[in-house]
C-alpha cells in the first residue's frame, strides 16, 4: 500500500498540470474570496466556503480522470491491473494520493484567515469548522469521481460525467420543495451548513464518509470483476454487486443518521442549545414542533431556519422545519396569517405562534408557552417603590422578568393596596418584593406575613439606600434570617465600584448555585446588606442555608462610608431558609411548602447586572427554587456574528498580492523543474 501511495504521489508530483490545476484553483479561490470580503464587508469566510465548492467540481473529476480512466485509455491500467497486488489497495493510494492533493489546495483557506486577522477578528471556530468541512466534501468527490473514472475509457468522458453527477449533488438544494424533500438527505451542502457555522454534526460526518466508502467499493467492483464470459454465474455476481452497492449508496442517509452526538468548536458551545432549553424540551417530550421559515428556499434566513432545527433536534426535540416562499407560495403563507419575508412561525402540538427571529431564547421561550397549559406566575409587589418588570433603566427588572418568560413563566405586578389583592396573592406561585424604598402601611405587611405563614412562596430583597430595613425584618425575621443595618465593602470589587462585591463563594451545596460553583462563575451585589441568623438553631425550626457570602476581608461602613471596626469577616449576601416537617416521630424531615428567599440588595436582579456574570442564572434559580419547581435557568445563548470591517482601497490591493498573487506564483515556480525533469527521463 505505501509502495503504491509513494509512487500514485510522486506521479502527481510530477505532472505539470498538477501545478497549472492549483495555479487555476488558487486564482480562481482568491478572487471568489476577495469579492465576497468586500461586498459583505465582512471578516468572515462563511461565503467563500460555501461558494468554493463550485470549483471543487472541476478539480475533483480531473484527478479522477487522470487516476484511471487515462491510464485505461494509455494501457497502463491493464498492466497495473496484471501485478499481483489488491486491487483496494490500488483504488485506496489513488484516493488518498488525489484526497491529499485536494486537500493541500483547498488549505489556502488558512492563508486568507491569517490575512483577515491582521486587520479584523474572524472566529477560528467557524473558520476551522468550514475547512473541515471541504476536507470532507473534497474526499467524498473525489472517491466519487473515482468511482466513475473507474468505467470510463477516456479521461475526458470520465472528467464529464463525474462533473455531471456532483453538479446534480450540489443542485439538489435548489430544486422545488416537494421534490427537495425527497432526496435533500443525499445534498452535500445542508451537511455542510452547520460546520460553516462551527460545528461538527457526527451524523453529517458519517454521511460523508459513508458516502466516501460506497463510492471505493463501487471504483474496486469496477477494476476487479470479469469482463469475458457471459454465463450466469458471472451476470449473477454482477447484478448482486451492481444492486449492493446500490442499496449501499441508497440506505447512507439512514447508515449515517445512527451516528449521534456533535462537536461545538464554537465559544461557549454557542451552537448547542443551552442546559436551560434542553430541560424545557425534556418537558415537552415528544411532542411535534414544527418552524416553518417564510423566507427563499435558498436565503440566510432558510438556512438559519435549518440550523435552528439541526440544534434542537440534536437536544431531543422532535422538529422538522419548513421554508415557504410567500411570492410562490402565497396561499399557504395566507393562510398561516403570515405574508411578510423573514417571518417565522412555530407549531407545538397544534398551537401556533409568530416569532420574528431565531434566537434561541425567543424560541425556546415560545416553545415553553405553547407547551404549558398552565404556566406559572410570578408575582411583583409594587406602591412602595420596588423595582418595576417594565423599567428599562439600569435599577429596572425588564431583564429578569424577560428570562422568567423565557423559561415558561408569567410575570405581573401585585398592589396589595388594591382590591382582592389577598386572593390574588393566592394565586402567585412566587411572590418577590425587590427592595421597596417606602414604609409599607401595617395593613400590607400583614397581608404579606399572612401569605408566608399561609404556606407562601417568598422573596425579599432589601434596597440598602433608601429603604425601611426594620420594616423587612418583621417580616422575615419569623422564618430565621434578618438584615443588616449597616452595608457591605469588599475589596474584592468592580473596579470603579468599591459597592459592587465581586464574589463566587457558594456555601451551600443547593442546586440554586451548584452550576455556578461548578463553573466558578462570579455573581455581583452592589450596595448589600449582610444577612444574619435571627434566633436560635432548632431542628425543628427554620433552617437557613447561606446561598452567596463575601470574601473574609470584607467589612461593614457606617451611613458616611466609614469603615466600622470589628466587622471584618464572611458575610452572607443571599440565603433561603424553609421549615422541615415531620408526620411522626422518627420520619425524615420533608421540605414544607414555605420557603423564603432574601437578598442583601434588590441591585443582584436590576438590569445593570442580569447580563453580567452569574447574576441571571442566579436569579433565575433562585424563583425557580422558592417557587418549588424544578429548576430551569435562562435559555439565553450570545447570538455569533461576523467581524464587520470597511475594506480599504490599500487593504484589498495587499490581500490580492498575499491571498492571489504570491501562493499563484508559489505553485507555478516548480513547473519550469518539473518540464526539466521530465525532459531528463
Amino acid at each position: 500500500m505505501l509502495t503504491l501511495l509513494k509512487r500514485e504521489i510522486t506521479s502527481l508530483v510530477l505532472w505539470p498540470a498538477t501545478y497549472l490545476i492549483a495555479a487555476a484553483y488558487i486564482v480562481i479561490s482568491g478572487i471568489l474570496f476577495i469579492d465576497l470580503v468586500s461586498a459583505n464587508d465582512s471578516a468572515d469566510l462563511e461565503s467563500y466556503y460555501a461558494n468554493t465548492v463550485n470549483t471543487l467540481l472541476v478539480l475533483c473529476p480531473i484527478l479522477g480522470a487522470r487516476s484511471l480512466a487515462e491510464e485505461r485509455a494509455s494501457g497502463a491500467l491493464s498492466i497495473s491491473l496484471s501485478w499481483p497486488i489488491s486491487r483496494t489497495a490500488m483504488v485506496a493510494a489513488k484516493f488518498v494520493a488525489n484526497t491529499l492533493i485536494t486537500w493541500l489546495v483547498v488549505s489556502i483557506s488558512w492563508i486568507y484567515y491569517v490575512r483577515l486577522d491582521a486587520i479584523a477578528e474572524p472566529e477560528f471556530a467557524r473558520s476551522l469548522g468550514g475547512w473541515i468541512g471541504l476536507l470532507l466534501l473534497s474526499a467524498m468527490f473525489n472517491a466519487v469521481s473515482l468511482a466513475i473514472s473507474s468505467r470510463m475509457n477516456t479521461s475526458v468522458g470520465a472528467a464529464f460525467l463525474s462533473f455531471v453527477v456532483l453538479l446534480v449533488l450540489r443542485l439538489i438544494a435548489f430544486l422545488p420543495e416537494n421534490l427537495r424533500e425527497k432526496v435533500d438527505q443525499f445534498g452535500p451542502l445542508d451537511r455542510l451548513n452547520p460546520m460553516l457555522d462551527g460545528v461538527l454534526p457526527a451524523e453529517d460526518v458519517a454521511y460523508f464518509v459513508v458516502l466516501s466508502i460506497a463510492a471505493l467499493a463501487v471504483a474496486v467492483y469496477s477494476l476487479g470483476r470479469r469482463r469475458a464470459g457471459t454465463d450466469r454465474r458471472v451476470q449473477a455476481q454482477r447484478a448482486a454487486a451492481v444492486v449492493g452497492v446500490t442499496v449501499f449508496v441508497v440506505a447512507t442517509p439512514a447508515v449515517a443518521g445512527a451516528a449521534s452526538g456533535e462537536i461545538d468548536l464554537t465559544p461557549g458551545n454557542r451552537e448547542t442549545i443551552s442546559t436551560a432549553t434542553k430541560e424545557v424540551l425534556a418537558q415537552v417530550g415528544k411532542v411535534p414542533i414544527t418552524l416553518t421559515a417564510f423566507s427563499p428556499t435558498v436565503s440566510l434566513e432558510a438556512s438559519q431556519a435549518r440550523a435552528t432545527v439541526r440544534k434542537y433536534a440534536a437536544g431531543g426535540a422532535n422538529i422538522q422545519v419548513r421554508i415557504v416562499d410567500p411570492d410562490i407560495s402565497p396561499a399557504l403563507a395566507r393562510a398561516s396569517g403570515v405574508i411578510d419575508y423573514n417571518d417565522y412561525l412555530l407549531d407545538v402540538g397544534g398551537k401556533t405562534q409568530e416569532i420574528d427571529d431565531l434566537v434561541e431564547s425567543t424560541v425556546t421561550t415560545a416553545i415553553a408557552h405553547l407547551a404549558q397549559t398552565d404556566p406559572p406566575l410570578a408575582c411583583f409587589v409594587q406602591g412602595h417603590g420596588e423595582r418595576r418588570i417594565n423599567d428599562i433603566q439600569p435599577e429596572g427588572l425588564t431583564s429578569l422578568a424577560a428570562r422568567l418568560r423565557i423559561i415558561g413563566w408569567k410575570t405581573g405586578e401585585v398592589f396589595l393596596s388594591g382590591q382582592g389583592a389577598p386572593e390574588l396573592l393566592r394565586e402567585c406561585d412566587v411572590v418577590l418584593v425587590m427592595g421597596p424604598r417606602s414604609t409599607m402601611p401595617n395593613r400590607e405587611l400583614r397581608m404579606l406575613q399572612d401569605y408566608a405563614r399561609g404556606q407562601g412562596r417568598l422573596i425579599v430583597a432589601a434596597d440598602a439606600v433608601r429603604g425601611d430595613v426594620e420594616q423587612l425584618n418583621q417580616l422575615i425575621v419569623p422564618w430565621g434570617l434578618r438584615l443588616g443595618t449597616n452595608q457591605l465593602r469588599d475589596p474584592q470589587s468592580l473596579a470603579d465600584d468599591p459597592a459592587a462585591i465581586v464574589s463566587s463563594r457558594y456555601p451551600s451545596a443547593s442546586s440554586v448555585v451548584d452550576t455556578l460553583n461548578k463553573d466558578d462563575t462570579p455573581v455581583v451585589f452592589s450596595n448589600s446588606l449582610p444577612i444574619d441568623k435571627a434566633g436560635p438553631d432548632s431542628e425543628d425550626g427554620p433552617q437557613v442555608a447561606a446561598l452567596v457570602q463575601s470574601s473574609p476581608k470584607s467589612y461593614e461602613v457606617d451611613a458616611t462610608g466609614k469603615r466600622i471596626p470589628k466587622t471584618e469577616g464572611v458575610h452572607t449576601m443571599a440565603g433561603f431558609t424553609y421549615t422541615p416537617e415531620r408526620e411522626a416521630a422518627g420520619e425524615t424531615p420533608r421540605l414544607s411548602s414555605t420557603r423564603v428567599g432574601v437578598l442583601g440588595t434588590a441591585d443582584a436582579a436590576s438590569n445593570q447586572y442580569q447580563k453580567s456574570f452569574g447574576n441571571q442564572e442566579l436569579m433565575v434559580r433562585l424563583v425557580q427554587f422558592i417557587a418549588g419547581n424544578d429548576v430551569i435557568i435562562s435559555a439565553y445563548r450570545d447570538v455569533g456574528q461576523s467581524a464587520q470591517f470597511q475594506i480599504t482601497g490599500e487593504q484589498r490591493s495587499s490581500l490580492i498580492r498575499q491571498t492571489v498573487v504570491l501562493p499563484t506564483l508559489a505553485a507555478l515556480v516548480f513547473v519550469p523543474f518539473v518540464y526539466f525533469r521530465l525532459k531528463r527521463g
